[in-house]
């Protein structure tokens, strides 16, 4: 009889947790259940499981970062990032983060068994909603911007570049300040600067050579 796959489940909310182990434990074996991402990184280094499924916004320590610190020590391990957060850019920065599927909340009961599968096989799960958040190849690189940086958090950063709050930032290109904060917060740490300031130089140093170009 062949082994069930074995999972960690993260989540800040029980009700999602409860919801999520009564879903998955229909076929895999659910070995710890957790509510932030400091948690979920104890908890895998103890279990070891194949999959990890886990929210990406949760306190103390979100389920992105937690990722990259589970990949580094145990880089057999797949994680599974399910979320409310429907923007492309914040799937595609998790992809390039380490992650290896990102499903959204809505869809979960519909494609988790899929995406868990998908990854256990040593591929890439991304809820085809999102499908604009997959590398296009034909697609050159710009040489200006830097290669981590998704286009969406390039043009967050051009934004802020120019003074605007981030609340006008959401405002001018569509996505929730609280989206807005996300991508800042994952530039600078992508960028490796610590203050606004040094964000705001960086920023205004992309715009001085689009003039130029």
């Amino acid at each position: 009889m062949t082994a069930k796959i074995r999972l960690i489940l993260a989540d800040d909310h029980q009700i999602v947790l409860d919801g999520l182990e009564l879903l998955l434990a229909q076929k895999y074996e659910v070995v710890a259940r957790v509510t932030n991402g400091s948690a979920l990184f104890d908890e895998v280094q103890k279990h070891r499981p194949e999959v990890v499924v886990s929210d990406v916004r949760m306190p103390e320590e979100d389920g992105l970062s937690a990722a990259r610190r589970i990949l580094a020590v145990l880089p057999k391990t797949r994680v599974v990032l399910v979320t409310m957060d429907d923007d492309p850019a914040i799937a595609s920065a998790a992809i390039k983060a380490g992650a290896h599927g990102y499903v959204l909340k809505s869809e979960a009961s519909r494609e988790l068994f899929t995406a868990i599968e998908t990854v256990v096989s040593g591929e890439t799960y991304i809820s085809p909603a999102l499908s604009s958040a997959r590398p296009d190849p034909a697609k050159a690189p710009d040489p200006k911007i830097p290669a981590n940086l998704t286009e969406r958090q390039v043009e967050v950063l051009r934004q802020l570049g120019q003074g605007l709050t981030m609340k006008e930032v959401a405002a001018k290109i569509h996505i929730s300040p609280r989206t807005v904060a996300f991508h800042k917060y994952r530039i600078m740490e992508q960028l490796g600067v610590q203050t606004n300031a040094e964000l705001i130089r960086y920023a205004l140093s992309l715009g001085d050579d689009d003039e130029k170009n």
